[in-house]
């Protein structure tokens, strides 16, 4: 049971290991992907946006003169427009769309110029501002990033007050001047290294220097004038919120995954357990029992129960032939040895050609006696044995004696009660049978202890001896003698039940008293 139950926990180690894993390498491919899906959404849609914004802006700021103009005049150009500079432009909108726009804005007169510059910065302003109100995006802002001119701003987006018609100059932020770090920038970098592409990077949005704080997920989009980037639109998202969110779905995806995987490995362990482990665990059992028992065809019965059609059936199927062929093999060990020790019992009742038969009798006086005691089948086939060879040591008394027709002389009576050790002496040397022995020796002992050769009384003896003691005396009541013919069955009856605790044991004897109640045709006399 503790080895079953070490498989089944290291089983479910096993499982919970590949779950572990499985989980963290899940959530981390979750995340990668979750995140790379995410940004390459948001990369199409902002540089849609800025693709847009960027058509709008150039549609007025078509010409480097603006941004030049903005960098040496950014008070002037921030203020309103007057009624007379309002004039000015409608006047130069038709002449302004020629070939030579850049040349003809730099032919204009002073006031002119400032016109047309607080006409496109309005323009510009009002594009971003829009572009600000009508879509989630965290800023939004034009920028030079020319070497000489980092981080002016041409204008940053601000959400207005629709129903506020006042110009509020404090909204105009063209003439400040962001400071960065270019190498904290990778997007910047490669602006001003030449690409013309749409540029990504998450900043920190704390300060200059200061690397704690927020971070912003920036991408921008360069102004391009016969191959010269004038500036740069920029857009920003608060990459915080959004890792927030994604990781808050990270964890609901995790979650779900969790239960789905708890869910499959309890399902597989179960599954596991049913094609696995129980069948194992019944082998296992059958095994078990099968030792004990050593009842084969039980086993073999409990064996092909098992259905399963996988290496657990095999060795189902490997153990009911390995349990039949140990069947076999041990039926022909325990005829060989039952044919060796009758063979024996044989040679001994030779010697003594009035008691022929006898051990042959005792065996089965024994078997029975031990069967109404409620002894197990191996306790009562050990008991045979034993009494087949309780007499084996007869062979070392000489057949004079044995055979003698007269009465015993006290030297003749002292070597036959030597036959108890003779024999105890030659079984002993049978470490298989080491039980064959004890009949051997102890079966002339009594209970009062006025038996030999040891002189042994009650509990002394062991149990299995003062069984074979009452059959054995049975045996010689109940057969011919040459001194006599077999006594009457109540003759024996009353014999054992006199001497029951003196000579006998009482729970053998009272066996045997119940045996000889059911003989009612005396069969079992020689």
């Amino acid at each position: 049971m503790k080895r079953k139950r070490r498989l089944r926990l290291q089983v479910a180690a096993i499982m919970l290991l590949f779950y572990v894993i499985v989980l963290i390498a899940t959530s981390f491919v979750v995340y990668r992907s979750a995140r790379n899906t995410y940004l390459t959404a948001k990369n199409d849609m902002i540089e849609r946006d800025l693709t847009r914004i960027r058509g709008d802006v150039m549609d007025w700021a078509d010409t480097p003169w603006f941004y030049d103009y903005c960098c040496q005049n950014p008070e002037k150009v921030k203020e309103p427009m007057t009624t007379a500079e309002y004039t000015i432009v409608d006047t130069l909108d038709e002449a302004l769309y020629g070939k030579d726009k850049e040349q003809a804005l730099k032919k204009l007169g002073d006031a002119e110029q400032l016109a047309v510059a607080k006409d496109v910065y309005n323009r510009i302003r009002f594009i971003l501002n829009t572009e600000l109100s009508t879509f989630d995006y965290g800023a939004l802002w034009l920028m030079d990033i020319d070497v000489g001119n980092l981080g002016f701003i041409y204008h940053n987006a601000q959400i207005r007050d629709e129903s506020d018609t006042t110009y509020d100059t404090t909204m105009s932020s063209l003439g400040e001047r962001f400071s960065m770090d270019v190498t904290k920038h990778p997007a910047i970098q490669n602006l001003r290294s030449g690409s013309t592409d749409t540029e990504y990077e998450i900043v920190s949005s704390a300060k200059s220097g200061d690397d704690s704080g927020s971070y912003n997920y920036i991408a921008y989009i360069p102004l391009i004038y016969d191959g010269q980037t004038c500036a740069v639109i920029g857009l920003s998202y608060n990459w915080d919120q959004f890792h927030s969110q994604l990781i808050g779905q990270l964890w609901m995806m995790t979650g779900i995954l969790s239960v789905v995987m708890a869910l499959s490995i309890i399902v597989l362990l179960r599954h596991i357990d049913k094609v696995a482990l129980k069948p194992l665990s019944y082998v296992q059992r059958t095994v078990r029992e099968y030792m004990k028992s050593k009842d084969s065809a039980a086993a073999r019965q409990q064996l092909d129960k098992i259905t399963a059609k996988n290496e657990i059936g095999v060795l189902s199927d490997d153990v009911s032939e390995l349990v039949e062929e140990i069947d076999t093999y041990t039926g022909s060990i325990k005829t060989l040895t039952r044919e060796v020790m009758e063979a024996l019992a044989h040679t001994i009742d030779a010697k003594d050609k009035y008691t022929n038969g006898h051990s042959f009798r005792v065996a089965v006086y024994s078997r029975m006696l031990a069967k109404e005691l409620g002894m197990s089948a191996k306790e009562q086939e050990d008991i045979y044995y034993m009494g087949l060879l309780h007499d084996i040591g007869k062979i070392g008394i000489p057949n004079v004696i044995i055979n003698k027709t007269t009465k015993l002389t006290d030297e003749e009576y002292d070597t036959i009660k030597k036959h108890p050790v003779y024999g105890y002496e030659i079984l002993s040397e049978i470490e298989s049978m080491p039980e064959l022995s004890i009949g051997a020796r102890y079966h002339h002992e009594r209970i009062d202890g006025k038996g030999y050769p040891d002189g042994l009384k009650g509990d002394e003896i062991p149990f299995m001896a003062r069984i074979i003691a009452v059959a054995d005396s049975y045996d010689t009541m109940t057969s011919n003698r040459s001194y006599r013919a077999y006594l009457p069955q109540e003759v024996v009856r009353d014999e054992i039940e006199k001497n029951i605790g003196t000579q006998f044991d009482e729970a053998p004897a009272r066996a045997m008293l119940k045996i000889i109640d059911s003989d009612k045709s005396y069969m079992l006399h020689e």
